[in-house]
């Protein structure tokens, strides 16, 4: 059993390097959306690619733990760890679809992706995580962050194929931007998920300076500075008020579970 267990885990480790590599390389072909596509929901370049930028080196972390020997965490990466090369092989199509033009694709792998994700968090419930290390090495590079992005590029992409750029389009942006303070805001007062608000928030100021140049129906970049200042002040509420969110009982039988299992050899 542990000579299986042990295949399983080489096996895991080789495919998330592989799965890794190709995101990035997706990542690496995006060169920003043609003029003619700029929507409401269009953020500063820079500022996606830092985020980016943070994301993967945390994914890199993520997998070079793997090769460390922590039982209880390694236990965790093999319940949950199969939704993170998907996501980044899904990743990677939505960056060859996107930078091709086929925008309708595109949105339906973030869909196909978002639910992946969504999977990973409420099948396993990776915010309740403890000790905060395992928490910060784990759910925010695996679900926080990509969750977070899945969101934002719900709405761009959507926007990006159904052409929303003009003062109708606007209109509705306008309206549909403060979702993201109410999805964040769900998961803040219902999992005290800060990593998520964070992360969003990031994205949301990102939107923000990407739309300070938009001389008709200038509303966006106002709604979004506000959206992400309240976001990042109800985060840090949370996180330093609430800290994680513990589970007990069935709130998170798998990762108890194996917590109680490992904990007792």
């Amino acid at each position: 059993m542990a000579e299986t267990n042990q295949e399983q885990l080489n096996t895991y480790k080789a495919v998330s390097i592989i799965t890794l590599i190709l995101s990035i390389y997706g990542g690496l072909k995006y060169s920003g959306v043609p003029e003619k596509h700029y929507t409401p929901y269009s953020g500063s370049d820079i500022l996606l690619t830092i985020y980016w930028g943070v994301l993967y080196l945390w994914q890199i972390l993520y997998t070079v733990q793997t090769f460390f020997p922590d039982e209880y965490r390694l236990s965790i990466v093999q319940l949950i760890g199969w939704h993170f090369p998907i996501f980044n092989v899904l990743h990677y199509v939505w960056a060859e679809l996107f930078t091709s033009g086929h925008y309708f694709w595109s949105e339906i792998i973030v869909i196909v992706n978002l639910f992946n994700i969504l999977g990973l968090y409420f099948s396993h419930k990776t915010f309740t995580l403890r000790p905060v290390s395992n928490w910060l090495l784990i759910h925010t590079p695996l679900v926080a962050l990509p969750f977070s992005w899945l969101l934002y590029a719900l709405f761009w992409n959507g926007a990006v194929w159904l052409h929303i750029h003009k003062t109708w389009g606007r209109i509705l942006a306008n309206v549909f931007i403060w979702d993201f303070l109410l999805v964040p805001g769900l998961f803040l007062l219902i999992f005290n998920d800060w990593a998520i608000g964070f992360s969003t928030s990031y994205l949301i100021f990102a939107l923000a300076f990407g739309q300070l140049a938009t001389k008709v129906f200038a509303l966006q970049w106002i709604f979004a500075f506000v959206i992400a200042g309240i976001l990042v002040v109800w985060s840090a509420g949370s996180a330093i008020v609430g800290g994680v969110r513990q589970a007990s009982g069935e709130s998170a039988p798998l990762l108890v579970v194996e917590e109680e299992r490992v904990g007792g050899n």
